[in-house]
């Protein structure tokens, strides 16, 4: 199969764009910086895009399968996030224009208020670190749940994520703000996982779903 993946040069990004190419797909790897990937392969295409302008995206998606996004805004208690919400508006709307219609995002564990979740993202996360992120992450899923109707997305919620290797286990999962059973930490490449089985799968479409482990 043939993805874009944007947000391809950060932690998460470059373990889902490795996953891919393991599996033996093709991977555009849209970005601002081509020097940072540090992935090479031959069936790699790194191109420098600006995410703000559409058109501009819109030859890259043509003849692939599906839009991938791990996207990611740096954490800031003062300053304004609008990254999520920005981003999703011009990729659906490239998506359109060349006949595209699967997506798979990441956002993150607690994008909005929900009494179980666990105590340091609803007293320390949320209002303070990710008081501008999280909201922002939650616009974007009503975005795609109520202007997306056309489009086949998937929003996968981690917890915290971590860079030590796949962990081999059950990939739990909860159409909620968080997993009950699962731990508050999970690997980056569990998620990645996850995103490409969504895809080649057909799973959790039109769905936002929070992801865990054990």
């Amino acid at each position: 199969m043939k993805f874009v993946i944007f947000g391809s040069t950060g932690p998460s990004g470059l373990q889902l764009v490795d996953e891919c190419l393991q599996q033996g797909h093709h991977v555009t790897a849209l970005v601002r910086n081509p020097e940072k990937m540090t992935v090479k392969h031959e069936n790699l295409t790194v191109t420098k895009v600006d995410l703000a302008k559409e058109d501009e995206l819109v030859p890259h998606f043509t003849g692939n399968d599906a839009v991938l996004s791990c996207l990611g805004a740096q954490a800031g208690i003062w300053v304004p996030c609008s990254l999520y919400t920005d981003s999703i508006k011009t990729i659906t709307g490239a998506m359109r224009k060349c006949g595209v219609s699967r997506y798979v995002g990441m956002s993150a564990w607690g994008t909005k208020h929900d009494p179980g979740l666990p105590w340091i993202i609803r007293w320390v996360l949320r209002p303070l670190f990710l008081r501008n992120i999280l909201p922002n992450m939650a616009e974007m899923e009503d975005y795609l749940t109520n202007s997306c109707t056309d489009i086949d997305y998937t929003v996968v919620r981690p917890p915290g994520l971590s860079n030590e290797e796949a962990s081999g286990k059950e990939v739990l999962t909860h159409q909620g703000q968080y997993v009950p059973e699962a731990t508050s930490r999970i690997p980056r490449r569990d998620v990645a996982k996850f995103m490409l089985k969504c895809v080649i799968n057909g799973e959790w479409k039109k769905t936002h779903v929070a992801v865990g482990i054990k």
